[in-house]
């Protein structure tokens, strides 16, 4: 059986905020023993502002910083994820010093610092909170702005893409609010980006309709070994929650379309092959849950762009008179890449649906196809990846464009999580989620439909996203939701070919073996969706992720590790005697359900090929 042990776990000790020779404050932590630092700089604020927060908001910076810090600093295993992906996910053993521990340490505040950061980047943070011996400062990280009485009516985050953009708009054309905009940069290229868009909101507007509140983070030498960066987004909202204390406002908004903030595959599928999960419903809730308990009172973390789709997007920004920002802005993922006359890729799926989004609004134009390094259509996409990256969209949006509720829990179970915090019953948001991506098929099919008749699938070479999409509607055809399968290797075990028929809930192995009985086919089939779902995002077979044992004895309706346990020992049992009778190796009927302690499930990748059969 692959795989074997579990996450290292690394010890980390921070040190209170310290200066350097050169008079700058910089936060040193240690990392098994090895020095690490990080140091950070926040534009925007006044120094009235900033002398009225309160030191719970001062120990909430650091903390993100460091966690930013110590994420940075342990790699994940690199590309190719040692150990079948063991390497991704990773334990954190930290003792912090701050200034308020008797608030840190409470059971409450601590779980919901811990859960926060588990949900956001897969790792076990356990943190111990020491008191600070450091001398206070009234504001080490923060450069002032000009004092003149300006207050925030809204704060929302702000990252220079069109989400973000539209909700700016909304913010002050449609509500007529003074908007605080908070953005958080590592490169200067979206530093760029994100002052060129407020230059022009102020000159649409008004000079005082925003102010712009910027955090930038350096990692000290030799501190950047991970480029995922998983709790980013926790340091942006933090930064969120600081503005909005010192505004003596209680809501914090950001704009994501909710497509995006589903995190279905492959549509949350970036560059790195590793999606975030900043405006997921929980992990909204998450954030408004630990920031709530820390300050004592309500804070609010939303999405209000949630129920709209990336074309719902376009069309609220030309709406309220912004078009000519559109070109402006930034939502490439590759942002190293990025040049003067290439600011997107078009490669990249954030690329794909942007400008899919452009054609289906009819703004277009506002959104140049010259600035694509690889136009959408026209486009050849040589390399493996980027061709799944686009097939697995367009896919994805043509099983949107007719899927029922039943059908979307079917194919994406995890749909499920979170969908209590928006406030209505289940059987209503599915529903309304139903028709938000009915509604994103139907702008990215209608858009295909409209090329395919300027030229026949086979006119397009090879490569081309139209010659992909007949092609995927060739396979649709046929009723057979087929997945890229994981290349085989020199020498690797016997495949065996698994298709789940949905209609009558049985599973077929290498055409011989039926397995029926719900236990052992709901085992697997939830361990095929898990596996299908990482093969959708065009993820090496060895990074394919593991399903926790919670979420697994969740799904499978069980109600403790134990249970989940029992199952699959009886699954593999009786594999064993299915395949032995069948005349293979009875050894598979072991190696097929893979697991490593502390980190769950999977079906083993290069031993299985995966097929659902729709219902006809």
């Amino acid at each position: 059986m692959v795989g074997g042990g579990q996450a290292v776990e690394h010890r980390i000790r921070c040190q209170p905020p310290a200066r350097t020779p050169d008079g700058k404050e910089r936060l040193h932590f240690d990392v098994d023993g090895k020095p690490k630092a990080v140091t950070m700089r926040i534009e925007g604020l006044t120094q009235p502002l900033v002398a009225d927060l309160p030191d719970w908001s001062r120990d909430l910076l650091e903390i993100a910083a460091l966690v930013y810090g110590i994420d940075s600093a342990v790699s994940r295993g690199g590309i190719t994820l040692r150990q079948m992906g063991k390497d991704w996910y990773r334990r954190f053993s930290v003792e912090m010093p701050v200034r308020c521990e008797s608030l840190w340490s409470r059971p409450d505040v601590k779980s919901a610092l811990e859960e926060t950061l588990m949900a956001l980047s897969d790792d076990s943070f356990d943190f111990s909170f020491v008191p600070s011996d450091a001398e206070p400062a009234l504001a080490p990280w923060f450069t002032f702005g000009t004092e003149d009485g300006w207050q925030a009516d809204r704060v929302i985050m702000f990252s220079g893409g069109l989400d973000s953009l539209s909700g700016a708009l909304e913010e002050s054309v449609e509500q007529g609010n003074r908007v605080a905009l908070v953005s958080h940069f590592s490169a200067t290229k979206i530093s760029k980006v994100q002052k060129a868009l407020l230059r022009q909101l102020r000159l649409m507007l008004d000079e005082d309709a925003f102010r712009h509140l910027r955090v930038q983070i350096q990692l000290g030498k030799g501190s950047n070994r991970e480029g995922t960066h998983r709790t980013r987004s926790f340091l942006f909202a933090t930064l969120g929650v600081i503005t909005a204390t010192a505004f003596s406002q209680d809501r914090i908004s950001f704009h994501e379309n909710g497509v995006v903030s589903l995190n279905l595959p492959p549509v949350g599928n970036v560059l790195s092959t590793r999606s975030t999960r900043t405006t997921h419903p929980r992990t909204l809730a998450l954030f408004s849950n630990l920031f709530s308990r820390v300050s004592s009172r309500t804070i609010r973390i939303d999405n209000p762009s949630f129920w709209k789709t990336k074309t719902e997007v376009f069309e609220t920004i030309g709406r309220l008179g912004g078009a000519d920002l559109i070109g402006i802005s930034a939502s490439c993922a590759d942002t190293h890449n990025r040049t003067t006359q290439y600011p997107h890729c078009g490669r990249c799926s954030q690329c794909i649906d942007r400008r899919f989004a452009a054609l289906a609004s009819g703004l277009d134009l506002k959104d140049p196809a010259e600035a694509y390094a690889l136009d959408l259509m026209e486009g050849v996409r040589n390399d493996a990846r980027d061709r799944e990256i686009a097939l697995s969209y367009v896919r994805n949006a043509l099983f949107f464009e007719t899927a029922s509720p039943s059908d979307l829990l079917q194919h994406f179970p995890a749909l499920l999580q979170g969908l209590d915090q928006l406030g209505e019953p289940t059987d209503t948001t599915l529903k309304r989620i139903s028709g938000l991506l009915g509604r994103h098929g139907r702008a990215v099919t209608s858009v295909m439909r409209e090329i395919q008749k300027s030229r026949s699938p086979e006119q397009w070479p090879d490569g081309c996203l139209p010659r992909l999409f007949g092609e995927v509607q060739m396979g649709a055809a046929i009723g057979l939701a087929a997945v890229p399968n994981p290349p085989s290797t020199p020498g690797s075990a016997e495949r065996l070919l698994l298709v789940f028929d949905q209609k009558h809930k049985s599973l077929l192995i290498n055409d011989v073996i039926e397995i029926t009985g719900v236990a052992n086919y709901g085992l697997l089939r939830a361990l095929a969706e898990h596996h299908l779902e990482a093969a959708a995002q065009g993820l090496a077979p060895e990074d394919y992720p593991f399903m926790t044992s919670r979420a697994m004895y969740g799904r499978l309706g069980l109600s403790s590790d134990e249970g989940l346990r029992k199952r699959i020992s009886r699954a593999r049992s009786d594999l064993r005697q299915r395949l032995k009778s069948a005349g293979l190796d009875p050894d598979l009927g072991d190696d097929l359900i893979e697991n490593i302690p502390w980190q769950g499930y999977r079906l083993r990748p290069d031993l299985v090929d995966v097929r659902i059969k729709r219902d006809n």
